[in-house]
């Protein structure tokens, strides 16, 4: 017998019929035209990019001011501590015990108020007793100045008895000054910053019992470098503030500037005084100090914000026919907000104060009447 031409089929498997191949080839086909419809068409792509270039230049908004007349101040700026012109402590002139206090901290208090008292009612019984003393010296020298006057008592017994008299005075004013010294009193007028006895303390002679602080004035000491020492005298014009009290400036005078400076820092040392009448301001508080050394009277003045710098060179915008410009100014006194223009401005000058921080040489502006936000 002859080979068998078609191999045989393993169990299980069929050959696919002619029909499902050609509905097979036809899926795959659509398949593949609906891939190719969904890609983009480059070229509607391109077409639909933002064109480059030609696009008309935008002005720069900005707001502007004139240049006007004003005062401004040259000062020296420095900072201090504000401490008390005028403080005390405050010591009992007796050993004793305390009987009672009149005053608590915080309280204020003039000068000679009592501010606690000792027991005395020994040194009030030595006091009587000396006065029974001083009366009966004084009515034996009576008589005896009587006496000697009439020839009846010789010199030696009226000199006795006019010894006696001012001995028995002394034994009389001392022992009222110590009964007077059991009231312990306020030296100054002022703010009683501590208390440190309470009623039955034993009180001794060394010990701090209250501290009293006059509030006005105030002073605070500032140093300044060598350079400054000749642009400070006495009775100028400082301005201070502080913290605690925001926008607010508080007037006061150069007292005194030292002699001399330091060797080893090079400063000299100047003495504020802090008029305080209202005794917003206290001891401690940090200020912050401008002696005021010159002032100009109808200065040409800017914004602070108008100026600006590149180099060493200072300048401003300012806008002519649409144009900013870049002009170079100089400049003298500086405050916190405004510039003393010495060259370079006219009154009449539009002068750049907001967004010239965009702004290049002959850029294009619109001038606005408001900051932008």
């Amino acid at each position: 017998m002859g080979k068998n031409p078609f191999p045989p089929r393993r169990a299980g498997v069929s050959r696919p019929s002619a029909g499902i191949a050609i509905l097979l080839l036809l899926l795959f086909l659509f398949a593949g035209g609906c891939g190719r419809g969904g890609q983009e068409n480059p070229s509607a792509s391109a077409s639909s990019s933002p064109g480059g270039g030609g696009e008309t230049e935008q002005a720069v908004p900005v707001r502007v001011v004139s240049p006007f007349r004003g005062e401004i101040a040259e000062s020296i700026r420095t900072s201090g501590t504000l401490e008390a012109d005028r403080e005390a402590d405050v010591y009992a002139k007796l050993v004793g015990l305390c009987q009672k206090v009149f005053v608590e901290e915080g309280d204020q208090v003039k000068a000679g108020d009592v501010l606690a008292k000792l027991e005395d009612e020994e040194l009030r019984l030595t006091c009587e007793q000396a006065r029974a003393r001083l009366e009966k010296a004084r009515a034996d020298y009576d008589r005896a100045d009587q006496l000697y006057k009439e020839g009846l008592a010789s010199q030696q017994a009226y000199q006795d008895a006019s010894v006696q008299l001012r001995l028995a005075q002394a034994d009389y004013d001392l022992a009222r000054k110590r009964l007077e010294d059991t009231s312990i009193v306020s030296p100054l007028a002022g703010l009683v910053t501590a208390r440190k006895i309470k009623p039955g303390d034993l009180v001794t002679t060394n010990q701090a019992l209250f501290h009293i602080v006059d509030l006005d004035p105030l002073r605070v000491e500032v140093y300044v470098p060598e350079r400054d020492y000749y642009r400070i005298r006495q009775g100028q014009t400082v301005l201070l503030t502080v913290d605690t009290f925001p926008g607010t400036t508080f007037r006061s005078t150069v007292e005194r500037l030292n002699p001399v400076i330091d060797t080893a820092s090079g400063m000299a040392k100047v003495t504020v005084v802090v008029e305080n009448a209202d005794r917003r301001l206290r001891p401690g508080m940090f200020a912050r100090v401008q002696i005021v050394t010159e002032v100009r009277k109808e200065a040409l003045l800017v914004p602070k914000e108008a100026i600006l710098l590149r180099g060493d060179q200072n300048f401003v915008f300012v806008v002519r026919d649409g144009v900013a410009r870049e002009v170079p100014v100089e400049i003298g006194f500086q405050e916190a907000d405004r510039v003393e223009v010495l060259k370079g401005l006219a009154s009449e000058d539009e002068v750049v104060v907001q967004g010239q921080l965009r702004l290049q040489n002959e850029t294009r502006v619109r001038i606005v009447s408001e900051p932008r936000g």
